[in-house]
């Protein structure tokens, strides 16, 4: 009876412990699908450059960010071409070049993840570690 007990307890949590991988968004690997297929050039601080597909911020087709007080969302459509200055504190420093040839600044947070396709597998790279963004 009591293997038996420890056979039951040893399947049970070899079950839980296996349906844990599935916990916390998408699976690695993947990029997030998105309704806009985004194409960048990303330059990373160590400045090397990677052309992406399909890209993202945290799965969204907008880079999302603090102007002042305030968030502010501006999609990568409307860009032409991103900058970001050091990490201070939890923020990064965003420089926007608007299409229409405007620029805006703002910060994003350093949580922030960027994700591609580059065309031969999955890509992702935090806000602290990219200097540039390039959207074609």
């Amino acid at each position: 009876m009591r293997n038996l007990m420890t056979a039951a307890l040893v399947l049970l949590t070899t079950a839980v412990l296996m349906g844990m991988g599935s916990l916390g968004g998408a699976p690695e690997g993947e990029v997030p699908k998105t309704d806009e297929n985004i194409k960048v050039q990303l330059t990373d601080r160590s400045g090397m450059k990677i052309e992406l597909t399909r890209f993202s911020m945290n799965g969204k087709v907008f880079l999302e960010g603090k102007r002042g007080a305030g968030d502010i969302s501006v999609f990568f459509h409307d860009l032409k071409e991103i900058g970001f200055g050091p990490v201070s504190g939890d923020t990064v420093p965003a420089d926007l070049l608007l299409k229409s040839g405007r620029r805006l600044q703002l910060t994003v947070r350093t949580g922030a993840v960027f994700h591609g396709d580059t065309g031969d597998g999955a890509y992702q790279i935090s806000a602290p570690d990219v200097s540039r963004i390039q959207i074609h």
